[in-house]
């Protein structure tokens, strides 16, 4: 594909065409299967390329072309690696429509979602970039989907780089003009934006506009993806929020929302709502979320997303009763198995504090899961730092008798409160990695140390 409309099409399949050019039958299916790649699709080119008495030349030529091209995306969107997808495009370079290139990028998105080691060696690509320029250059012949979908192949991998912004933006801005885009097409469009941190101001307003209109197409994913855009750009959709809302609330459209869209939906309310407005939309959101429903598919960050939405909104007295319980006795459960992310156990705490509840069990469960860590050689230190008071506070949680050191039968019962299975060998070696005077106790000063420098200097091997 070069670099405008014409995109060297008498080089598209050079056996096909020289045959034409000498009056023939083009060898249709030998040839063109072996221009694109030895997996095409043989019976669509064989058709493609039947000769009919009443074609010229040039028309064959461009029916033939067509099928090459619509061979290659074939191939393109079943291929399994990058080199794959590369290999195909860099054979094929000079066949490629813009079609093609938007399918390529796309596809690589999706491998290297899943495959992100492998991301950072393709953004180095030569091939790669080549396709880039293919956008920048070719950017006036992308359809509403293809602006979509470009989109959402960058903020997939993470990657815009500056050259494609002012292209594939004015491509947007003339399909809205148009009102060409589907309700699925806008939503992706916020969603990478969101995504890339982008924000075009005059098209977030456009987007929202059209959004209006085509609410009635949109399922949960697209009202998720579209209201999670406009949150995440602290865009405020005044005019869009009460139809949205409207329409969630009673429409059967989050009868079968993943979790994903519940939170994210559940996000925008308490990045965008405010307190008192969106009460019913939050207790079906809650609805979905709750045994009934389906609650134990929800991960644990998800929960976190509920629990900070109705907290921050004040929403928690219209929710099913004892459901807010059930959230944090599922998070809690989880956290003292496999610790939250800082960022998740903070936004947690602020949550669980401001609805009056007890917070305290976040941190102590990192604590004892670090002390465990190290005790048995498995971590480092924390990455969070404690307060005096935090670590006071834990301390005190687990010295029970209040002696002012902890024991191996107070070790023994907080550990257990988080991991049952653990054995007194393991519990013992803890006791022995944090006691650094030797007197089979740690007092308040060694288990700071602890937290906050690993294993003390007079502490024992076990």
């Amino acid at each position: 594909m070069q670099a405008s409309r014409e995109c060297s099409a008498r080089r598209v399949c050079p056996l096909v065409l020289t045959a034409l050019a000498e009056g023939e039958s083009p060898p249709a299916t030998k040839a063109t299967v072996d221009q694109v790649g030895s997996v095409a699709p043989v019976g669509s080119i064989a058709n493609a390329s039947a000769t009919s008495g009443n074609e010229s030349a040039t028309e064959q030529e461009g029916r033939i072309r067509n099928a090459v091209q619509t061979a290659i995306s074939m191939q393109t969107a079943n291929a399994k690696t990058s080199e794959e997808v590369l290999a195909l495009t860099e054979k094929n370079f000079d066949a490629l429509n813009i079609v093609n290139v938007v399918t390529a990028l796309h596809r690589l998105a999706v491998i290297n979602k899943v495959q992100r080691a492998n991301r950072d060696r393709l953004l180095r690509d030569p091939r790669f970039e080549q396709l880039v320029e293919s956008i920048v250059a070719n950017s006036k012949e992308l359809s509403p989907r293809g602006a979509a979908d470009v989109l959402w192949s960058f903020a997939t991998l993470q990657h815009w780089p500056s050259m494609l912004l002012s292209p594939v933006l004015t491509s947007v801005a003339g399909h809205l003009k148009e009102s060409a885009f589907e309700a699925q097409h806008l939503s992706t469009m916020m969603w990478a934006l969101a995504r890339l941190e982008c924000k075009p101001v005059r098209l977030l307003e456009q987007i929202e506009e059209q959004a209006i209109l085509l609410l009635g197409e949109m399922n949960a994913q697209n009202c998720a993806n579209l209201a999670w855009g406009f949150a995440k750009l602290q865009y405020q959709p005044e005019q869009l929020l009460p139809p949205l809302t409207a329409y969630l609330t009673t429409s059967d459209v989050l009868a079968k929302a993943k979790p994903v869209e519940v939170a994210d939906t559940a996000f925008a309310l308490g990045m965008l709502g405010k307190r008192g407005a969106y009460d019913e939309l939050l207790a079906t959101l809650a609805a979905r979320a709750s045994p009934e429903g389906i609650l134990s598919k929800f991960s644990s960050r998800q929960l976190v997303i509920l629990i900070w939405a109705f907290a921050r909104l004040g929403a928690t007295d219209g929710m099913p009763a004892g459901l807010m319980d059930q959230w944090v006795s599922t998070l809690r459960a989880a956290h003292e198995t496999t610790p939250l992310l800082v960022r998740d156990a903070n936004n947690l705490e602020r949550s669980l504090m401001a609805l009056g509840l007890d917070a305290s069990w976040i941190k102590r469960s990192e604590m004892l899961n670090t002390w465990s860590d190290l005790a048995e050689g498995r971590g480092q230190l924390q990455k969070r730092e404690y307060t005096d008071e935090e670590l006071s506070a834990a301390f005190e949680a687990i010295d029970t008798d209040g002696s002012g050191d902890i024991d191996m039968s107070e070790l023994q019962t907080a550990i257990r409160a988080i991991n049952p299975e653990m054995d007194d060998a393991t519990v013992k070696k803890m006791l022995t990695f944090g006691d650094e005077d030797g007197d089979c106790e740690v007092s308040l000063d060694e288990f700071k140390k602890i937290m906050r420098g690993g294993r003390l200097e007079g502490a024992k091997s076990s």
